[in-house]
This record gives structure tokens, C-alpha cells and sequence, in this order.
């Protein structure tokens, strides 16, 4: 079988270390969808590919080579956008840890997706550049998120005082089931879900208390429609930043 070459833009979602010198790095990419590549000196003086523009959503332009196996190598590489401000910002180096641990636990499929490709690179460079109002980020990523993994909540079944059924993705008006969010909460749930810019200042006043409960019931909300969901370690992390 011939040697395929791909020039592509690529998201790294997650890496280890294959022996004493190499990394085993999984991307989404633009071109070829969910990828694994094995990058081989990674560590040494060296090397032109330093392990470091390997962490979890490093932006890359990759050129890579395929052929018979599961992994293909990467040929040259270069960052698509360099972080500024994610690598120093404690809060957003740890929104950084449970984005990459949610798109892993996510994206099981190799297919091509540029819509959903485009969302999470800008949804990143836009966390880099932001100053303030990124607060509510993470609730607002793992929403949008959902509807490029087909269970976007049902916007339109919303009404005043109604709960959004955690089960069937809808907003009903008696809370009668242990998946429904309390009215006040499915509110806020709303708006963001509504809303169609990453910075939402309608709902900069969530309260501590409300911002862990949306982040517990968009938790629980994944396990119900992703199959085989674990749990994310990154959320204890997550809560307790953003609570300090």
C-alpha cells in the first residue's frame, strides 16, 4: 500500500510516552478527522519536535504520512496559533485539561467533521484571547459541543418556569423525574444554550453555587447520551478552581 501525505491544521486532544524517547499522540484534524500519530524523539537535544508542542489542545499545521499500520508520522509540523495567555492563566490552563479530557471521552470516530474541527479551534484561540467574561466557558463549550454530537438540548420546548429534562433533551413544565433541572436553573441552562457568542453576559451572575450545579447536570447529561461516558476527573479540578 502506497504512503499517503496529508498537510492539515490538527488539535492534540491527548499524548503518552511509547519507550523512552517517543510519544503516542492523538489529534483531530481537519482533514482526516480523529488521528494517532507516533512522534518519535520527542525528548532528545536535539530533536525539531519537542514534546512540549504536544499538550493537550496545542493548535499545529502538520504535514503526515500514512501507510499500512494504525498510526501514522508526523513530517513537519508547526503551531497554528501560539497561546498567550492559556500556559500562565491557572483557570484557563485547567478549562484547557477538562475540554481535552471531555473531546477524548467524545470524539470516538476517525470521520471528518470540519464544522465540529472549526468550533473547537476557534472556541480556543477565542479562550487565549479573552480578557474576561470567560467564566461560564466551560458550561458553554460542553453545550455547543453537544450539538456536533447530535443531542443539542430542544431550545424551543423552552417556556417560562419550565425543566430541561436531562433524559430527552427537552424542557417540560412539571418537574417530576430525578434527571429535571428546578425551573431557576433550567433558566440559565437556556440562555446559554441559547446564546451564539462565547461570552455570555447574561449570565455572568451565576452564582458558585448555580455555575457547579449546570456543570454537575451537564456531567450527567453527557452520561446519558454518550455511550460507555465515564466520569471526568477534570470536573473536581474544574470546580475547585473556579470556586477559589
Amino acid at each position: 500500500m502506497a504512503k499517503t501525505v496529508v498537510k492539515t491544521r490538527a488539535i492534540v486532544l491527548h499524548s503518552i510516552k511509547y519507550g523512552d524517547n517517543s510519544l503516542i499522540v492523538k489529534m483531530l484534524t481537519e482533514e482526516e478527522g480523529l488521528q494517532s500519530f507516533m512522534v518519535k524523539n520527542v525528548f532528545g537535544k536535539k530533536s525539531k519536535m519537542k514534546a512540549a508542542l504536544f499538550q493537550n489542545m496545542t493548535l499545529l499545521d502538520i504535514v503526515s504520512e500514512s501507510g499500512n499500520g494504525s498510526l501514522s508520522f508526523i513530517k513537519e509540523l508547526s503551531l497554528a496559533h501560539y497561546y498567550k495567555d492559556i500556559p500562565t492563566n491557572i483557570k484557563k490552563s485547567t478549562i484547557i485539561f477538562f475540554i481535552s479530557e471531555l473531546l477524548s471521552k467524545t470524539i470516538t470516530e476517525s470521520e471528518t467533521d470540519t464544522a465540529l474541527f472549526d468550533f473547537i479551534f476557534n472556541s480556543m484561540i477565542w479562550l487565549d484571547e479573552a480578557e474576561n467574561d470567560y467564566v461560564n466557558f466551560p458550561i458553554f463549550f460542553a453545550i455547543r459541543l453537544s450539538a456536533y454530537l447530535g443531542f443539542f438540548p430542544n431550545i424551543d420546548t423552552y417556556s417560562e418556569g419550565s425543566c430541561f429534562d436531562l433524559l430527552d433533551g427537552n424542557f417540560k413544565k412539571t418537574q417530576n423525574d430525578i434527571y429535571q433541572m428546578e425551573p431557576e436553573l433550567s433558566r440559565a441552562f437556556y440562555d446559554i444554550s441559547a446564546s451564539q457568542q462565547l461570552s455570555n453576559s447574561a449570565t455572568q451572575h451565576l452564582s458558585l453555587k448555580e455555575r457547579r450545579l449546570l456543570l454537575e447536570n451537564i456531567s450527567t447529561y453527557y452520561k446519558l447520551h454518550v455511550e460507555d461516558m465515564r466520569e471526568l476527573s477534570s470536573y473536581e479540578i474544574l470546580k475547585t478552581v473556579f470556586e477559589s
